[in-house]
């Protein structure tokens, strides 16, 4: 049973009874049965909101997926291991990862004969042995 049907119930077993309008008690009773069908109502009405909204999420989910696959199908690599036009065959570049935040960061020789950088994530000193 739903909150509706129980209500629904709950109504009528109350009514079954047969109590004096007139009566105190009663009228409690009465009022409780009304404030419990206005939260039954408001509660209805938000699932039934949100299940669309949900509907509606999902939707855009999927129209943000296919979006992304179409925008990304060709971006196997990032766009500095792939080099320019302009730029040599030859560069070689290398992947570190910053043992503080883990940050992967593409380098090319240039910047390994720095010897040292800060990490572009979190500025954590990284320093290159170029021996061995």
């Amino acid at each position: 049973m739903n909150s509706l049907e129980k209500l629904a119930y709950l109504k009528g077993l109350v009514e079954g009874l047969g109590l004096d309008e007139t009566k105190k008690d009663t009228k409690v009773i009465n009022n409780l049965i009304t404030l419990l069908e206005d939260v039954v109502l408001s509660v209805t009405s938000l699932e039934e909101g949100f299940a669309e909204m949900q509907q509606q999420i999902d939707a855009v989910d999927e129209d943000l997926g296919e979006v992304e696959k179409d925008l990304y199908e060709d971006d196997d690599e990032c766009d500095c291991c792939k080099g320019d036009k302009d730029s040599d065959a030859d560069d070689i570049y290398y992947e570190v990862t910053c043992p503080t935040c883990g940050d992967t960061i593409h380098l090319d020789d240039e910047l390994i004969s720095m010897r040292e950088i800060d990490c572009p994530n979190c500025g954590e000193k990284l320093e290159f042995d170029l021996e061995g």
